[in-house]
């Protein structure tokens, strides 16, 4: 059974030394394929370099909602040289964040549409931040997802998403991809499993936002990409399947969003 998790960070400070010995871990549970993704000028170089060691991790560039107002002309300049690099897969980790207060909500849209235009330029997919924002965000990504379906991208992928499947269908029906996360898990979050349930197989990925949000099994603990398992499992469950069957379907499904190619099994034992 192959896995793919479509969103990591795993240069947090959260891993330590321990990275490689986390990514060793997630071969051994299946996983073929990670994406790597940055959130500010230091973690981008970081996913870069950790990725260009690591055969199947693939990196991400971009500024999170909460550096907005600190990201200069001339640091969107570098994002784009970064982003496009052949080995860079994805634009992200981008969005807006309306839960946390802290950051201006009109400086978060601006440097969102700037990062929009800077995926559009280098042709690379998005992987979208949402936290209490999911009907502000339809009203800048309805735009962008016209002209990258036209120039023949997938516009991306709503990372972790906390919104109503109601409000996750109106994103599929742009061209996103939704992405199920370990709290799929948790007993009280039956909206996530309303996701899991409900959406189109071919609009699901499935990660583990490592080191948050881990399974229901190890809360409290750090979350690495070999638990993105249980997030399958689980959906697999509401959904009446084989787990192998969601498995198969997601890594596919990101392969196709990130243009990559995962670890073949023999690769990933």
């Amino acid at each position: 059974m192959r896995l793919f998790d479509s969103h990591s960070h795993l240069q947090d400070a959260k891993f330590g030394d321990e990275t490689a010995a986390v990514i060793a871990r997630s071969r051994e549970a299946g996983v073929a394929g990670i994406l790597l993704c940055g959130y500010d000028a230091a973690s981008n170089e970081q996913a870069l370099a950790i990725a260009g060691t690591n055969p199947g991790v693939f990196p991400a560039v971009g500024y999170h909602p909460h550096e907005a107002g600190t990201v200069t002309a001339g640091m969107l300049a570098e994002l784009e040289s970064l982003a496009a690099r052949p080995e860079v897969v994805c634009v992200g980790e981008i969005g807006l964040d309306h839960y946390w207060g802290t950051t201006d909500p009109g400086e978060q849209r601006e440097l969102l549409e700037a990062q929009l235009d800077i995926a559009l330029r280098v042709g690379k997919p998005v992987s979208l931040h949402s936290r209490s924002a999911e009907d502000a965000m339809a009203e800048v990504l309805a735009p962008y997802a016209g002209r990258a379906r036209t120039a023949g991208t997938v516009p991306g992928v709503m990372h972790c998403f906390g919104g109503t499947l109601e409000q996750a269908e109106r994103y599929t029906e742009l061209g996103f991809l939704v992405s199920i996360a370990c709290v799929v898990t948790y007993p009280k979050n039956d909206e996530a499993r309303r996701l899991a349930a409900g959406l189109p197989l071919d609009a699901i990925l499935v990660e583990t936002d490592s080191p948050y949000l881990p399974p229901q099994r190890l809360r409290g603990k750090r979350n690495e990409p070999a638990f993105v398992r249980d997030a399958v499992e689980a959906i697999a469950a509401v959904r009446g399947v084989p787990a192998a069957e969601i498995a198969e379907a997601t890594t596919r499904n990101a392969e196709r969003t990130f243009g990559v190619r995962a670890l073949a099994l023999a690769e990933v034992a």
